[in-house]
């Protein structure tokens, strides 16, 4: 920690619970002198053996932290302000809005920063406190128009060294956020869990680690969880109105005799789209992995023994998963690889000796290609998709398509706002077969519209949108996830996507990617012969404007000309497509061949 005004001067923190407890700890590390008040001398106690700071009374503090529930904290914060009229005050509830709204007419309310570590765990109170707590983890700063600067930067200090990733929002905004990411999972895996207070034993004991998953958070604390609930009410009420819309509908399609598949799938596809826009470990796009199963004894030192093993390999483990054997002893870790490592760690291991489930299928696969206009791009992935019996998606299609209903709605793709709110509710649907890919919007067949002349002379103005790229990204990332997920009408075997953005952006960490290039000369003769039907002078220079202006408004908001770090190059100049198409068909690794 740098030598700010937290080190210089005393910090009080009221409320020695979870949230409190662990600031603190992590405080005294870097030597600060830390005041601890509760409202039960017990819980305060335990914190002061925990280490965490003084309970001596402290006369003039440059920061108190307010960390208490929801419901009594704007009193609290209130009360700081009269008591410490020279603090910076802020609070870590988990509420914002209404906190706000109480505290308004105070007069010291400029000195009140409202701030909120997303960060928790199951167990509460200072007992479960960890001085690593925030690492990693958002911490959400929600001042207003009248918070001083120097408050805002106080607390920025204090969310920075306790290792959080600062995120600036409005109080509604905070809200409106937790509401969706943090109020309603609990308050949904509540719910599930109530279901089985009356199940069977018999049931039961068929639970498996699905159902550990969606209910591990059931466990939370009544009191506090009502608390932040009935703080939040609106905002999770809202939330909580479209799932129950989304789960009538559902009920009432299996309440029909032979019916409602449609919405089944439909509830199960959307899932998938849900999760694919959950960022990864790292807070970007959600990484696809190998995974690779082992059994492993419940007996001491084997689970160390196996990430030793790991470790002599030489595979880093990105993410992994334990699974327990109902009444055996042995259990199942799902270790998730970088997909070019799967195969080798699969080996390695049981080289070593360890027990390997191999699933029947292999990896699914998704290959990526981008470049320049007239490159061959779309060409060359239909065959490829084609041949391996993958899907195929045109992303470059998808931004036609956003023009074209843009259009269709009377917008003026100079309003980027309006474009954007367009291309947000665009109902639009595509079919991924490479032999005849189809976009259908609002019930009309566009795949001919959105190829035409007039649109593609405008549709730079909504390609270099930045928002609207953005919000294009986030579909087809999950178009590539759901066709790399076993479920509804895809088998899970893979994709191949091509377009801007592609290798870099939407699937850096495809196993194959590829940056098809070719020479200007070659692009336009391919363009003029794709539009006009033959190559000619005349028609090449019709086709000029199109292929270089394009490029060069895309290039303004996309590297599609230079490969990066891992992508291959592919000159196709003086290629014919076969040969095209069996090169990138060559860089597929060993593990994603049958």
């Amino acid at each position: 920690m740098k030598d700010t005004v937290l080190t210089q001067s005393p910090v009080l923190i009221i409320g020695t619970g979870l949230l409190g407890t662990s600031i603190a700890l992590r405080l005294r590390r870097a030597g600060v002198s830390v005041h601890l008040e509760d409202a039960s001398p017990v819980a305060a106690a335990l914190a002061r053996d925990l280490g965490a700071g003084s309970l001596d009374p402290v006369a003039d503090p440059k920061l108190v932290i307010v960390a208490i529930p929801p419901d009594v904290t704007a009193p609290a914060v209130r009360s700081a302000l009269e008591r410490f009229p020279n603090a910076v005050v802020s609070d870590v509830a988990s509420v914002k809005d209404q906190i706000r709204l109480e505290l308004e007419g105070h007069p010291g309310f400029e000195r009140w920063v409202g701030s909120h570590p997303m960060a928790g765990k199951e167990r509460s109170g200072a007992i479960a406190a960890d001085a690593d707590l925030f690492v990693g983890r958002p911490w959400v700063i929600a001042a207003n128009e009248r918070t001083s600067a120097a408050a805002i930067g106080t607390v920025r200090t204090l969310a920075v060294d306790m290792g959080g990733a600062v995120v600036m929002l409005d109080s509604a905004e905070h809200d409106h956020a937790v509401a969706l990411v943090s109020h309603m999972p609990q308050v949904m895996s509540s719910l599930v869990a109530s279901a089985l207070r009356d199940a069977p034993a018999q049931a039961l004991d068929l639970a498996g680690q699905g159902l550990r998953d969606v209910t591990r958070i059931a466990e939370s604390d009544p009191l506090l969880w009502t608390s932040i609930i009935s703080g939040n009410r609106q905002q999770i009420a809202g939330v909580l109105r479209g799932i129950s819309a989304r789960l009538g509908a559902l009920v009432s399609a299996l309440d029909r005799q032979g019916g409602g598949l449609d919405r089944i799938s439909s509830v199960i596809a959307d899932g998938n789209r849900g999760v694919a826009r959950i960022p990864g470990k790292h807070g970007g796009a959600r990484a696809s992995y190998a995974e690779v199963i082992v059994l492993i004894p419940d007996e001491p030192g084997m689970l160390g023994k196996l990430f030793a093993e790991i470790g002599d390999i030489g595979v880093n483990i990105e993410d992994l998963e334990m699974e327990h054997s109902a009444k055996q002893q042995v259990g199942r870790v799902i270790l998730k690889v970088n997909p070019q490592q799967g195969l080798p760690l699969e080996r390695g291991l049981e080289e070593r000796g360890w027990r390997v489930v191999r699933t029947e299928n292999r990896q699914p696969l998704v290959i990526a290609i981008d470049g320049p206009s007239g490159s061959g791009k779309s060409t060359v992935a239909r065959r490829v998709a084609d041949e391996l019996g993958l899907s195929y998606l045109d992303t470059g299609a998808m931004y036609r398509a956003a023009t074209w209903w843009a259009l269709h709605e009377g917008i003026d793709l100079d309003d980027e706002e309006s474009v954007l709110r367009a291309t947000q509710n665009m109902p639009l649907s595509i079919d991924l077969d490479p032999r005849d890919q189809r976009f259908v919007c609002a019930d009309s067949d566009i795949t001919g519209a959105i190829r035409t002349s007039d649109l593609a002379k405008v549709v730079s103005k909504v390609a270099v949108n930045l928002a609207v790229r953005a919000e294009l990204v986030g579909m087809q990332q999950a178009i590539i996830a759901e066709e790399t997920t076993p479920s509804g009408h895809s088998q899970g075997r893979g994709i191949v996507v091509e377009g801007r953005d592609i290798t870099t952006v939407v699937a850096p960490d495809a196993p194959v990617r590829v940056l098809l290039t070719a020479s200007e000369e070659a692009r336009l003769a391919r363009r003029a012969k794709e539009n006009l039907g033959n190559a000619d002078r005349q028609a090449i220079e019709a086709t000029r404007d199109e292929v270089l202006r394009r490029d060069r408004d895309d290039s303004t908001v996309s590297n599609f000309t230079v490969a990066e770090d891992g992508v291959t190059t592919i000159d196709s100049s003086n290629m014919t497509i076969d040969d095209v198409v069996d090169t990138v068909i060559s860089l597929i690794p060993e593990a994603y061949r049958d």
